[in-house]
């Protein structure tokens, strides 16, 4: 056993074991929200504010999500962290003291509610589409020793329910976690509810984070790349950008905040800018145009019924090293392109690109209709304890 499964091993005994010396702790009228992105978490406390529910909320944050506890200081909200003794004991009291957990991703955690019946833990996932494999058709975890992928199958086995948005998703989940039809809540994602929202438009978005007025932006949001992090292609050069684009556009780029730290970006350019500390929601509801690859955003901007384009460079790399799902080519709202021109040329017809992000957005947004939060917390506030 590698070091790595070794303490995977005895990190989950410590929770099985903590889960039983708590035996005696019984579900009250509260509900759990364990976090680590913060989005759906911040629709859901938002409803949770706004609307009139009888049970009670602990959010338990994650280091990732931990900006969250400054949005909502009249709730219960606490930052952990999943590898400190102390905080796993709050963390499995406060969920066996819940009628239900909410989680957003992937958490050990979750196993103390396998032996819990009356407790319900449901996975709203972090995205409300995937184009990357995960789970246990991820090849990293193919990789992983028996016992490894028993680990991980306990903790899929923990989620009894999972919100969808999509028919598309809910075929993804039960393949990648080995779950049946029967687990599904179709509310949609409530991430998605910020969309259906009014608020600021483009152009009060750009005054308020100082992007020039009279341009047009393309947003460029590449996935992580795990594996190279410090390598990535800008989709167009400040040639083409002055040029081939007529000055109309600014490159508005967003990274990850590990690529970020590696990355080679212009500094005070006209026509590129780093936008990697501004709120993903602002920069899609600004931006006319995205550009990602195998990133979840553009879920979230076919909400906004905008453009999308994807550069998928390393595509047969990356399918080989990260994978991606069977049919990435044919789900995409477009055709993947491998260099600059593709994507100039992609960008003559933008009235055929709207079309397709209209398609691919009813099928993977059906079930999100800007009221995923308020069907998800009724639905908690009505199971009895």
């Amino acid at each position: 056993m590698n070091p790595q499964s070794m303490f995977a091993f005895f990190y989950s005994l410590f929770i099985k074991v903590i889960g039983a010396l708590l035996f005696w702790v019984k579900p009250g009228n509260q509900l759990t929200l364990l976090v680590s992105f913060p989005d759906n978490a911040r629709a859901l406390l938002k409803e949770y504010q706004e609307g009139q529910y009888s049970f009670n909320i602990n959010v338990l944050l994650t280091q990732h999500a931990k900006s969250l506890a400054d949005e909502f200081p009249a709730l219960s909200v606490s930052v952990i962290n999943e590898k400190h003794p102390l905080h796993i004991c709050k963390a499995v009291f406060s969920m066996l003291s819940s009628k239900a957990v909410v989680v957003d991703n992937y958490f050990v955690l979750t196993t103390v509610l396998a032996s819990r019946p009356d407790i319900e833990c449901i996975q709203v996932w972090h995205a409300n589409g995937a184009f990357k494999r995960f789970g246990l058709k991820d090849i990293n975890t193919q990789k992983r020793s028996r016992s490894d992928v028993r680990r991980f199958r306990k903790v899929y086995a923990s989620f009894d329910r999972i919100v969808v948005g999509s028919e598309h998703m809910a075929d993804i989940f039960k393949e990648f976690f080995d779950i049946t039809e029967d687990k599904f809540l179709r509310f949609g994602v409530p991430l998605t509810d910020a969309y259906y929202e009014a608020g600021k438009n483009g152009h009060e978005l750009k005054c308020k984070h100082h992007l020039p007025a009279g341009k047009k932006i393309i947003l460029y949001a590449p996935t992580f790349r795990d594996h190279q992090f410090e390598s990535f292609s800008l989709p167009f050069s400040e040639k083409q950008l002055a040029y081939d684009l007529k000055g109309e556009f600014l490159l508005a780029v967003k990274l990850h905040p590990v690529m970020k730290q590696s990355a080679d970006l212009p500094v005070n350019n006209e026509w590129i800018k780093d936008v990697s500390d501004l709120p993903l929601a602002d920069l899609l509801k600004m931006s006319d145009l995205l550009i990602s690859d195998y990133s979840s955003v553009p879920f979230e901007f076919a909400l906004l019924d905008k453009p999308i384009l994807f550069y998928a460079y390393d595509m047969v790399a990356y399918d080989k090293t990260r994978g991606l799902i069977k049919n990435y080519t044919e789900m995409i709202p477009g055709v993947p392109c491998i260099d600059s021109e593709m994507l100039l040329e992609q960008m003559q017809d933008i009235n055929k690109l709207q079309s397709e992000v209209e398609r691919f957005s009813h099928e993977w947004n059906l079930y999100s209709k800007g009221n995923a939060s308020k069907q998800l917390l009724r639905y908690i506030n009505e199971k009895s304890y």
